[in-house]
């Protein structure tokens, strides 16, 4: 009894553990709207500020190293600009956060 009760802990410590080596498309789609959304309130001259962003799309996703990934992405506005970005994103104990942006446009 006791083996099956360890066998089912350590199966279930490896599989939440281990976990992805990138972010799914869907936690970076939330990452950068996240994101944008506070630069926009915090830079109102910025094309950010002065539109919303409407949708972003995401291109592709690769691994830098280890807990690290890079996500391009196109980001459309309210005002029909859109933006290409690229986001560094880190994995933490907690899920993925942004470590920094860069504007491709």
């Amino acid at each position: 009894m006791k083996k099956i009760i360890l066998s089912i802990c350590a199966l279930a410590l490896l599989s939440t553990a281990c976990g992805g080596r990138l972010p799914k498309p869907t936690t970076s789609k939330k990452i950068i709207q996240h994101h944008f959304k506070k630069y926009g309130k915090k830079y109102k001259d910025s094309p950010f500020g002065k539109a919303r962003v409407k949708e972003t799309e995401i291109l592709e996703t690769e691994e830098i190293h280890k807990h690290f990934a890079t996500t391009t992405a196109f980001v459309t506005l309210e005002n029909s600009e859109v933006f290409k970005v690229r986001f560094t994103l880190e994995k933490t104990p907690f899920g993925w956060r942004y470590v920094l942006w860069e504007n491709l446009h």
